[in-house]
């Protein structure tokens, strides 16, 4: 076995299961996610879990774990500017889709406008 593959272990009877690390050092149990690939004419097996920022073995050195990108920093500076970085990007999207749909005074005009037509059903219902 070599260190790339994962250390499977798990009950009798149940799914195979893999031990993780993050690097904030939490340990995840969970089946490995197991994928061929071909780059570059060699071909081989590989854990997809892997690309998530798992670990295979616990890290020696633990990094900050950073909630607006979902993976780990060395730094708090470094979370800081993510921070930063997503919420310029949140902005300028929030902009767009203003821009698209036409700036919510049209979907407030729509809501009251759906308002009075139940009013007016309700009425000619009564009657």
């Amino acid at each position: 076995m070599t260190s790339d593959e994962p250390r499977i272990t798990g009950s009798i009877g149940g799914q195979p299961k893999s031990t993780y690390w993050t690097p904030d050092g939490r340990v995840i149990r969970a089946m490995p996610d197991i994928h061929e690939y071909l780059y570059k004419g060699e071909n081989g097996l590989r854990d997809a879990n892997l690309d998530k920022g798992w670990l295979l073995q616990k890290p020696s050195e633990l990094k900050l774990y950073c909630p607006h990108c979902d993976y780990w920093h060395d730094t708090e500076g470094e979370i800081k500017g993510c921070k930063l970085k997503h919420t310029a990007l949140i902005a300028k999207h929030t902009k767009k889709a203003k821009k698209e749909l036409g700036g919510l005074d049209r979907i407030d005009k729509l809501e009251k406008d759906m308002g009075e037509i139940k009013d007016l059903l309700k009425k000619l219902l009564e009657r």
